[in-house]
């Protein structure tokens, strides 16, 4: 019976809350491996977690892979807490990964005991599985650069052998860490700015301001909606047309300005969201002075319309940083379809890039910051499926 053994990085480190991060955890994993999870096939132990399924495919293990707060995870074979099972299942192991022809191969093992009541110390455990194993297969010991490396954990009801360790992402589960709303563009870098986020547990919320005038199709937002559902589960997606108020801006805000005077909007009606929704902070994809909005300028005019913390995950990251993780989630392909953004309508051919707070002051008392009403459309995920 195929087994997935799961390993954690920072929620070691938790203290008396560590309890309500690995039920989170738990709560993650399980929803990946639903469709395959045998009944009452999910345990939980000090250090780690493990799952019996009924069958694996490379597209779950992907998935596993970039789920925030895995640190890395193995298909292992069980075996009872015997030296005898651990030695044949180690050697299953090696012949199933590997294959027959293994003779003189380079190899090592490696225990781990977390149950201390198992009466063979690991060095003890280590040379007993190691020893059979060259025996059996005519392996080549080498303990700095083994091609083949047996790994085997002690538990407390069981023991664990496998021979390959998948990277996790790394973080904390999604959803341990509060939630945020994410202003959502649709270009490469906020889908990666909200990956980044659950990475660091938060339930993010998608809000994705638009112009009706120029905007009705919205396949590329759900789209990727949908992929980044596929890591946190439920997403909600809010589309909110912010056309009544750009036709203002466009008759009374110079050409240079509209962009500060838009995104302030923007925050504005991200913040609403984030107010109704329970959200306790705004996600921007900025990345210091990679445009003309991203000026530490005009980030400094633009982030003073948040009422709540405005947290910009990217803002040291460059454009090929952002790239090679926009690719790794696989948003990047959906990033770059053609789409016409609401902060390039009709600004200026070059604009401003040293925004000064109070001229953004003077130039919104000639606009209605309040009292429009947007229409706004919410759209739900979940795991990847639009459920309307």
């Amino acid at each position: 019976m195929p087994k997935l053994l799961f390993h954690f990085g920072e929620l070691s480190l938790k203290g008396k809350n560590r309890a309500t991060f690995e039920r989170r955890m738990a709560e993650n994993i399980k929803r990946v491996v639903k469709p395959v999870l045998k009944p009452r096939g999910f345990h939980r132990e000090h250090g780690r977690m493990t799952a019996d399924v009924e069958s694996i495919t490379d597209e779950m293990l992907d998935l596993l892979a970039l789920t925030p707060g895995i640190r890395n995870f193995s298909v292992a074979r069980e075996c009872a807490l015997d030296l005898q099972a651990m030695q044949e299942t180690a050697k299953t192991a090696v012949l199933e990964d590997f294959g027959p022809d293994v003779a003189g191969r380079p190899f090592r093992v490696t225990s781990k005991r977390s149950n201390k009541g198992f009466p063979i110390q690991t060095p003890e455990l280590n040379f007993e599985v190691g020893g059979f194993l060259k025996n059996q297969l005519n392996l080549t010991v080498n303990l700095k650069a083994p091609e083949i490396d047996v790994r085997v954990e002690v538990g407390a009801y069981a023991a664990y052998v496998y021979t390959r360790k998948i990277i996790g992402i790394g973080g904390l589960p999604v959803g341990s860490s509060g939630r945020g709303v994410v202003l959502f563009s649709g270009g490469i870098d906020s889908p990666v700015a909200a990956y980044t986020m659950m990475k660091r547990g938060m339930e993010v919320v998608l809000v994705h301001l638009y112009n009706s005038t120029i905007n009705r199709d919205f396949a590329k937002i759900k789209d990727l909606a949908s992929q980044l559902s596929r890591y946190q589960g439920k997403v909600k997606l809010y589309l909110i047309d912010l056309e009544e108020f750009q036709r203002h801006a466009i008759a009374h805000v110079p050409a240079e300005y509209r962009m500060i005077i838009y995104k302030r909007q923007m925050i504005r009606s991200a913040a609403k969201i984030a107010h109704e929704q329970g959200g306790q902070a705004l996600v921007t994809g900025d990345s210091l002075g990679q445009v003309a909005s991203q000026t530490l300028a005009n980030i400094n005019a633009i982030y003073d319309a948040a009422d709540m913390p405005l947290l910009p995950p990217l803002i040291g990251s460059d454009k090929e940083e952002i790239i090679a993780l926009a690719r790794r989630i696989g948003t990047y392909e959906i990033s770059i379809e053609e789409y016409c953004d609401i902060c390039s309508f009709l600004i200026a051919k070059h604009p401003e890039t040293h925004g000064r707070r109070d001229r953004v002051a003077e130039l919104e008392t000639l606009l209605p910051i309040e009292g429009l009403d947007y229409p706004t459309r919410k759209i739900q995920f979940d795991s990847g499926v639009e459920l309307g």
